[in-house]
């Protein structure tokens, strides 16, 4: 549910130039609305959408990098290197062809 005092054409609105790149000032010109507006309809967006969009398989518990040669190259992996739940999930996206 939208906070009081919000018009849902004008968040919708909001919400489609805000996925396309737009920054909040940008917005608020366009949808030609003050900017404490468009910053209560930010906060309204990002605490409805906080737990919602964060998506990951957890985190690597080892270093990607052994020396600091290594840093400028993008890390790469030997299927030996990985850990179990790592190697399961390789095989079962090899499964799915993804």
């Amino acid at each position: 549910m939208l906070l009081k005092g919000i018009n849902y054409h004008i968040y919708n609105r909001f919400i489609i130039l805000k996925t396309l790149g737009f920054s909040l000032k940008g917005i608020s010109e366009i949808l030609n609305i003050s900017y404490s507006t468009i910053i209560k309809y930010n906060f309204n967006y990002n605490s409805r959408n906080l737990f919602r969009n964060k998506a990951y398989l957890g985190s690597k518990k080892e270093p990607y990098y052994k020396d600091e040669m290594q840093y400028s190259s993008i890390p790469t992996y030997n299927y030996n290197e990985l850990s179990e739940s790592e190697k399961e999930f390789y095989i079962d996206n090899l499964k799915l062809k993804n």
